[in-house]
């Protein structure tokens, strides 16, 4: 599926080698890098697809997260994380309806529409099917609480208001959204 992926030449325009959008990040564990700092293609593939959708030039750019990585796991194995990052700075700003849209064009137009030959491949298996919400920490809260407080005060309240996304479907696999942490890690 990289080897898919890398020969594309519109998806290797996207690649990237950090998850990144103003102050929300994931942190890629070292051993995805090569000594020169760009992520190892044999291992790991980062699709910055906001870009590309934004890329276009259409009118009306359909929402879309922000990156999508595909990890080998050996053997013709794969993870996917599809990941959109959100630095905002009230928890209303946090749109349902927005969000799960922007899952499913990644889903639905990107990767089953788009680039089917990439990534709707029968001679490969997805292990897992990760969705990530990842969020800085949102200014209304007191700085002087611990993380571990902020962290179940701001995931319940944020799960409450995702519980009506519906869980969202790739290649045999089921995957709810998580909402994830600022510097959250992949291994």
């Amino acid at each position: 599926m990289i080897e898919a992926i890398c020969s594309n030449d519109d998806l290797r325009a996207i690649c990237k080698n950090e998850i990144k959008e103003n102050n929300a990040c994931v942190n890629l564990d070292s051993s995805f890098y090569l000594d020169n700092g760009n992520l190892n293609d044999e291992k790991i593939i980062n699709l910055a697809i906001d870009e590309y959708y934004n890329g276009l030039g259409l009118g009306n750019t359909p929402p879309s997260i922000d990156n999508l990585l595909v990890i080998n796991r050996g053997d013709k194995k794969f993870a996917v994380y599809l990941i959109e990052l959100k630095d905002v700075k009230k928890l209303s700003r946090l749109c349902n309806i927005n969000i799960r849209t922007k899952f499913n064009t990644t889903i639905d137009d990107f990767m089953l529409e788009r680039f089917k030959s990439e990534f709707d491949r029968d001679d490969v298996k997805i292990t897992d099917l990760n969705l990530w919400l990842v969020c800085n920490r949102f200014s209304f809260m007191s700085k002087s609480i611990s993380d571990e407080d902020y962290e179940k005060r701001i995931k319940n309240t944020i799960i409450e208001k995702l519980m009506m996304i519906p869980p969202f479907r790739y290649k045999g696999k089921i995957g709810m959204l998580n909402v994830m942490f600022n510097n959250a890690e992949i291994c």
